[in-house]
Formats: structure tokens, sequence, C-alpha cells
């Protein structure tokens, strides 16, 4: 060993999380892809019978996100029912537990605001993490409301 090999030390390598629940991403596709039949073994091969989270887009404007177990037929689906005709793209991201989906939709559905969406995405009342601020923004009222007396 070399006094200089001696004197350094071996870096750890570091395991990185990436790519431990998100098993895959789509760029943004047109939907005109499931016209096409040189595009369907594609298509299925992409989307198959996995399940995960889809985002269906109207030019670059988010209209809809959703969750699937069969991505697939699920997207397809939308190109005849109520959003028929309302988004032209659509981005999918494959999940490997099923069981994420419903908390990662819903993160989703709240930070963005979707048109397409009627459902907001919510969370047992016990993960509000909203409530203590509302309680402190209840008692300063009331501290305000007894100088407000204390003044008349």
């Amino acid at each position: 060993m070399t006094p200089s090999a001696a004197g350094r030390k071996r870096r750890k390598v570091r395991q990185t999380n990436r790519g431990k629940l998100v098993k895959g991403i789509t760029k943004k596709l047109p939907s005109r892809l499931f016209e096409y039949p040189s595009f369907q073994e594609a298509l299925k091969k992409v989307l198959g019978h996995y399940s995960g989270i889809y985002a269906l887009y109207r030019g670059q404007e988010l209209y809809y996100v959703g969750l699937s177990n069969n991505l697939h037929s699920r997207i397809k689906h939308h190109l005849e029912d109520r959003h028929k005709g309302k988004w032209d793209n659509f981005m999918i991201f494959r999940i490997k537990r099923a069981n994420y989906l419903k908390d990662i939709e819903t993160v989703i559905l709240q930070t963005h605001q979707s048109p397409g969406n009627i459902q907001k995405g919510k969370l047992p009342k016990k993960y509000n993490l909203t409530e203590p601020f509302k309680a402190a923004l209840k008692g300063l009222k009331r501290e305000i409301d007894l100088i407000d007396r204390a003044l008349k």
C-alpha cells in the first residue's frame, strides 16, 4: 500500500430510494396514440395491467388526475366517457405499491386544482394538520373580543 493510498478513506456509496415507489414515467404523450394500430403493442407494454397515477392534459394545462389498477383500459375509457374531447395528452406514473395510489392522488389534487376532477382528495380527519392553526385562531379571536369589549 502506498503512503498516499493509506491516507485516503474509502467513500461509502449511499443507496438511493429513487425508484422504490415510482416504477416508470412517460413524457406527455398524445391521446391519438390509441387510434394507431402500430402503437397498440407499445401502449399495452407501457400501460398494460400496471397500477399507477395518470394525468390528462388539455394542451399544457392539467385537466384531470386519476388512479387505476389497469392504466391501459382506464385511459382508453376516458376517450369515450364524460372526459371525451376534453383532453389531448396524457402522462403515466407507474406505482409499485397500489396501496399508496390514493394518497399520492390526494397530494396531487390538493396541490393543483384540475377542472376535470370532481373529488379533490381527502385524508382521514386525524391527519388534518390545520386543526392546531384553527384552534390558535379561535383563541386569538377570543382575546381580540375581550380587548374590543374593554375599549367600548
